[in-house]
């Protein structure tokens, strides 16, 4: 078996145990056990299907619960399920993204495709929880801008059902940021990575029961968790991810800061306008520097009174049908 074969094992596994996974404490202990064992030469010679029995049968004799017994019988169905599972949220998600860029007056996203992939070593430098970081994301690029390829890369020896049901807000990310974005591609853009990101994770959490019907509230938690995680920083912590996550941390205050704004304005045409204004400001041809500037004067602008005006000013004549650019370059 291939890295990925043994992740579409693990996913049907995962599958199967979403409605279960909270109430299983010996079964999340279990299961993570027998994820790291995946890379054993024994357990990759075996086609996977068997290899798939194997890990069902040790769960149940190795002191699971029953709830997790009977769940996992629908393991062997659940795997070739698998693509079609992931093939439906991405469309969903694509058509959702698209009416909403079109509901925005820009037109629609261009016409993205999923690609799925497998690593052996985990990406994410934080403590694993049971079944967490086994799933990421990316855009991959080309000639140094983003693609219409949308990657989902699983780590075998993570994927649990949180993994699995943090896919669909994977999914939402690269979809709402970063598919046909207005600057080139930098993981230190914090408009991009955070104040994007904190749209998509708006929209994921009100979309969340169409494209995630098996378990919308463990994709809520999630969503809720793997967001936050990538803005949190200790002494020590590894670059890339200190700059990253910096910016990262830089871009969602600025946009909490704005909707702060646009949600109290006395202006009613300025009140829900969050996400068309995040939508359109990502679409604007623009620069990372450009990006990374404005996000600053944003995030000046809570403390600095004057600063503020310009952008309450700017922000109401992109209300009444300004420019995006009004925004992005005011001050």
């Amino acid at each position: 078996m291939t890295p990925l074969e043994v992740g579409k094992v693990h996913a049907a596994l995962s599958h199967a145990l979403l409605a279960v996974w909270p109430l299983c404490p010996e079964t999340q202990k279990l299961l993570q056990a027998e994820l790291g064992m995946w890379a054993n030469p024994k357990r990759l010679d075996a086609p996977a299907e068997e290899y798939l029995d194997l890990i069902t049968s040790r769960i149940a004799t190795g002191g699971a619960e029953q709830l997790a017994i009977d769940a996992l019988m629908e393991a062997k169905n659940e795997f070739h399920r698998i693509d079609g599972y992931l093939q439906i949220a991405f469309e969903k998600i694509s058509t959702l993204v698209n009416d909403r860029y079109h509901n925005c007056a820009l037109g629609v996203a261009r016409d993205a495709k999923l690609e799925i992939g497998a690593v052996r070593n985990p990406v994410y430098p934080d403590p694993v929880a049971f079944g967490e970081f086994g799933t990421i994301a990316c855009v991959p690029p080309l000639a140094g801008h983003y693609g219409v390829t949308v990657k989902i890369t699983i780590v075998p020896s993570l994927l649990g059902p949180p993994s699995w049901a943090a896919v669909p807000y994977l999914l939402c990310h690269e979809l709402v940021c970063h598919i046909d974005q207005g600057a080139p591609m930098d993981s230190g853009d914090p408009f991009a990575e955070g104040w994007m990101d904190l749209v998509a994770k708006r929209l994921h959490d009100l979309w969340v029961n169409d494209i995630f019907p098996w378990a919308p509230a463990m994709a809520l938690s999630a969503a809720g968790r793997l967001s936050d995680i990538v803005l949190r920083r200790w002494y020590g912590l590894a670059e890339p991810h200190m700059t990253t996550r910096a910016a990262r941390f830089q871009g969602r205050r600025a946009a909490e800061f704005v909707e702060q704004i646009l949600g109290s304005s006395r202006d009613p045409a300025t009140r829900t306008g969050l996400t068309c204004l995040s939508l359109q400001l990502n679409r604007t041809p623009s620069t990372v520097a450009a990006r990374k500037d404005f996000v600053s004067r944003v995030n000046h602008a809570s403390f600095d009174p004057a600063l503020r005006a310009r952008l309450l000013a700017a922000l109401r004549h992109w209300s009444h049908g300004g420019s995006p650019d009004d925004v992005l370059f005011f001050g």
